[in-house]
Formats: C-alpha cells, structure tokens, sequence
C-alpha cells in the first residue's frame, strides 16, 4: 500500500500537475464563486474561548498561602476553559474543582494545625 511519502514525492517530481490542479480551483471559485460564508464564519466565531473574570478576590496571608490560592486561580480558570470546549458549564464546573480543592484543602490545613 502506498503511503503519504510517495504522493508527495510523485507532487514534487510533477509541478506540472499542482499548477493544472491551482488553475482548476481558481477557474472554479472564479465560476461559481464561494458563497454566503456568514453562516461558517458565525460558527467559528461561537467556537471562541469565553472571557474569563477572575474568581475569588486575592487572599494575601502567608506566603505557602498566597502561593496555593495564585495555583487555585490559575487552575480554576483552566478548568472553566476546558469545559467550555468540552460543552459544559464553566460556572459548574468551576465550582465543582473549588469545591474539592478546598475540601483537601482544609482537610490538610485542620490535620497540620493539630500537630
């Protein structure tokens, strides 16, 4: 079976064939034009990534502190746009991740502050 490999190679050693092939396609477009595009270009535009704002006012306190709620923030906003791609609700989802970050979260902190 032949692969990708050999059609470029047999494209290359023809430049006489990509030419009749862009000569055709310029006499077709030209013919019969592109169309209405508005509907294409609507759904592309529908595919943009969500503007985010940001989630939680930032918490100053200890710097191990400041450090993990800068990782919450940045993760936060990466979970929103990975459900936003995948047709979820961002929001939910957002809310979902915080809540079990900052179940472990306090979970770790009470068994620290005990020892």
């Amino acid at each position: 079976m032949t692969d990708a490999a050999y059609y470029r190679s047999w494209r290359a050693a023809h430049p006489e064939y990509r030419a009749r092939q862009n000569r055709l396609r310029h006499e077709r477009r030209r013919r019969n034009g592109r169309g209405d595009r508005r509907r294409e270009y609507a759904k592309r535009a529908s595919r943009a990534a969500p503007q985010l704002t940001p989630l939680f006012p930032d918490i100053k306190r200890g710097a191990s502190v400041a450090f993990w709620d800068e990782e919450l923030q940045a993760d936060l906003r990466q979970e929103a746009v990975l459900a936003a791609l995948e047709g979820r609700d961002p929001a939910e989802a957002v809310r979902a991740y915080a809540v079990r970050e900052w179940s472990w979260h306090r979970s770790t902190n009470a068994y620290l502050d005990r020892g």
